[in-house]
């Protein structure tokens, strides 16, 4: 260039290739991630993966092979086929790879929420306050379990997959699917009681505090198809025994109903009770109807006097 110093022409390059450079570095600063996913979004998902693949190694069934339970005592690796039998129930976890599990204890049935750490050492949460396990896998692959309850099992596992009771001698029993053994466990009611076919769902919460959940799952109709009655899913948030009873009523008397039953500390069940009313009234088309909850804790065989009641509405309308 004409007129100008060599030093200050020489310059000129350097300070265009400076300018670009900066040009570059604040549009990439200000344009947004158009499109892509943000930052937290790939933590939030590393971190998933991560949570993912420290469960992995545990995910499946796993069977006891001996268990030490202050309630069932103890049983050995030699009579635990015995106990099986007895209860047609497995005592065992199913480990699921999205953080919940279910255990199955001789029919019992408690859900769960479960986790691993990098050290292999697995925490289990039942639902509320009715307990917590802590487990680790040795180098045979065998799991021990220790309870807050007192109890310890050591199992071995069964399938990498979670559901898959195929192997097992006794599947445990899906109430809303109807597969699986009915187990023996003092929880349990007759099969006419247990065998339901949910014709309308509903699936409303209608009791959950710190000691008990009770979901209005729907209406549902005998394996006949003869009678209908109202499915709960009842769960005891509460580190005591249960017991408690349903009772379903309306003012004209073409609804009426009762059931009662003693649920473990953790303990689901899905409770069937049926509308023994001769109205012939299907229950999905009455613009009246009231459930009651009444329950209370056991100790050692006797209640404990704190007994609570819990109403709600059964109609489906309130539900659309």
């Amino acid at each position: 260039m004409e007129g100008l110093p060599v030093k200050q022409h020489k310059l000129l390059p350097v300070l265009a290739l400076v300018l670009a450079l900066s040009a570059a570095v604040m549009f990439t600063a200000c344009t947004p991630n158009i499109g892509g996913p943000s930052a937290e979004e790939i933590a939030a998902q590393k971190e998933a993966e991560e949570k993912k693949a420290a469960l992995a190694p545990f995910v499946g069934v796993w069977e006891a092979k001996s268990i030490s339970d202050p309630k069932k005592g103890e049983i050995p690796e030699s009579v635990y086929p015995t106990a099986r039998d007895t209860f047609q129930a497995i005592y065992g976890y199913d480990f699921s790879d999205d953080g919940t599990g279910l255990f199955i204890r001789f029919g019992a049935q408690k859900p769960f929420t479960w986790t691993a750490d990098a050290d292999g050492k697995i925490t289990i949460t039942l639902a509320g306050n009715a307990g917590s396990y802590t487990a680790t896998v040795d180098s045979s692959g065998q799991m021990t379990i220790e309870g807050s309850d007192g109890s310890k099992a050591v199992l071995t596992q069964v399938t990498k997959t979670s559901g898959d009771y195929s192997s097992l001698k006794y599947a445990p029993f899906d109430a809303l699917t109807g597969k699986g053994t009915i187990g023996g466990n003092y929880s349990s009611h007759d099969d006419f009681y247990m065998n339901f076919k949910v014709v309308t769902e509903v699936n409303r919460v209608v009791v959950d505090n710190d000691d008990m959940y009770v979901r209005y799952v729907g209406i549902a109709t005998t394996s006949s198809g003869l009678s209908e009655g109202y499915v709960f899913e009842v769960i005891n948030k509460s580190d005591k025994t249960a017991s408690y009873d349903f009772s379903i009523d309306n003012s004209d008397s073409t609804v009426f109903g009762t059931a009662l039953n003693v649920l473990e500390p953790g303990e689901r069940f899905y409770e069937f009770v049926v509308n023994s009313s001769n109205a012939d009234v299907p229950l999905a088309k009455l613009s009246e109807s009231k459930g009651t909850f009444k329950y209370s804790h056991v100790a050692d065989g006797s209640s404990l006097e704190d007994e609570k009641t819990e109403q709600f509405d059964l109609t489906v309308s309130q539900n659309k």
